[in-house]
């Protein structure tokens, strides 16, 4: 798998230099205006982080509709699966590689626009007509570096709980889960190894550690990763203690022994064929339920809540629109994020993705007052809400998430490492992270 990923990246960056020796030795954005002057036809890339057959028709389908109405620019979509994104987005950029659009997560934004590898779309931002009707989400979102506005969010996301009704049904036990203390009683008692079921859709792989911390915040109280001296919560007592209870859940079989390894894809897919019986995961999967699972078998509920009354819940954006600082396309890539963000395409987009769209006039559609979808959308104005996250700001979030946590809770779940030594990695790596960014952000 390794080896054919790296095949396609490699592919996908040298058809990206061929394209780029060809380009003129003109300042960046002015490349846009020789082309269309001279009447040929323009191409720009996109890199779509979250390639499914679904989203990938979706997308070349605006793809399609964008070409019509700039039939001389046309757009390459190229994909990388989500786990692998940080790394390849990474290295693309250090190599001056990336295609001139790509879908970032708020996870390694300031990463790369620290390393200069995105473009800083403030000057766009201004000009653009539509901020009037922006969300206050839109508005608060962790889209910005620095104060400046470096990606446009396709839409946003809570995390919620989806449940196999037909399972609590089975059980006698309310298709709810109001509190933390619930969710972790029906991980143990929806779980039957000899049938192999599991109460719990764990997220061993790549950006795990986001739902461990998501509990960590609400066991603890906490609106941030941190104390007010920078250093992380995962040094007192009772953020250990509420870590290692969620960690537990694997350790303790209520989760299948392979989910030590698994990331979006395989988390979902373990609650869709019946390996699951609770899945923390976003809206967007509501239409993967709807299209592979009867109707009936499955519900969406809130998350629960702390012992102070409160849900503290991660959200964000989907992937927002980022344009390479290395583009020679920079006119044109910026055309391709406006019709992406435009009303009529973010509401198809949101309803398609079942995401929450980013403009006030787009919640207003009758698709976000029923169903799954409208539990999400209301949610966003819940005053019990604490809209918790992870700490975008810094540099090495993605690398944290993507990579080191994984490893550090891999050794703990596999026995080869201590519960005392794991935590501690984990807290002097983010430590050290905050510290230096409030060192050099006074």
């Amino acid at each position: 798998m390794k080896k054919r990923m790296s095949t396609m990246v490699m592919s996908m960056v040298l058809v990206l230099t061929v394209g780029l020796v060809g380009c003129s030795s003109e300042p960046a954005g002015n490349a846009s205006n020789a082309a269309q002057s001279s009447g040929k036809k323009e191409k720009i890339t996109y890199l779509d982080p979250l390639p499914s057959p679904e989203r990938t028709a979706l997308m070349q389908d605006f793809i399609k509709q964008f070409q019509t109405k700039n039939p001389n620019i046309e757009v390459e979509y190229t994909s990388v699966p989500w786990d692998d994104a940080n790394k390849k987005w990474m290295a693309l950029g250090a190599a001056k590689q990336l295609p001139d659009v790509i879908s970032i997560d708020d996870t390694s934004l300031v990463a790369m626009s620290a390393a200069g590898y995105i473009e800083n779309l403030q000057p766009y931002y201004d000009k653009w007509d539509q901020v009037g009707n922006l969300t206050e989400a839109f508005k608060q979102a962790r889209n910005k570096y620095q104060d400046k506005v470096y990606a446009i969010p396709d839409g946003f996301l809570l995390q919620g709980l989806f449940i196999r009704s037909d399972w609590f049904k089975e059980s006698n036990l309310p298709e709810k889960i109001d509190t933390w203390d619930d969710y972790f009683k029906l991980s143990q008692q929806l779980t039957d190894a000899s049938k192999s079921r599991y109460g719990i859709s764990f997220r061993g792989g790549a950006n795990g550690v986001l739902r461990a911390m998501e509990y960590v915040m609400a066991a603890t109280h906490s609106e941030s990763w941190f104390d007010k001296d920078g250093k992380s919560i995962l040094y007192k007592p009772e953020a250990q203690a509420a870590f290692k209870k969620f960690y537990d859940i694997y350790l303790n079989g209520n989760s299948p022994k392979e989910s030590i390894n698994w990331g979006f894809n395989e988390m979902v897919q373990g609650f869709l064929n019946g390996q699951t019986a609770i899945l923390n995961q976003t809206p967007e999967v509501i239409i993967t339920a709807q299209k592979n699972m009867k109707e009936g078998t499955w519900n969406v509920v809130p998350m629960p809540k702390s012992d102070d009354g409160k849900r503290y819940i991660f959200w964000g954006y989907t992937a927002a629109y980022a344009m390479a600082a290395n583009s020679e396309h920079k006119d044109a890539a910026w055309k391709f994020i406006q019709f992406l963000s435009s009303p009529e395409i973010n509401l198809q987009y949101s309803i398609k993705n079942s995401s929450i769209p980013i403009y006030k006039d787009n919640l207003k559609d009758p698709f976000f007052s029923k169903g799954p979808i409208a539990g999400y959308a209301g949610a966003m104005a819940d005053s019990n809400i604490v809209f918790a996250g992870p700490p975008s700001h810094l540099t090495k979030l993605g690398q944290f998430s993507g990579t080191f946590a994984v490893q550090e809770t891999q050794k703990y779940l596999s026995k080869t490492q201590s519960f005392e030594d794991t935590i501690k990695h984990l807290a002097d790596f983010l430590t050290k992270e905050q510290q230096d960014y409030l060192k050099n952000n006074k």
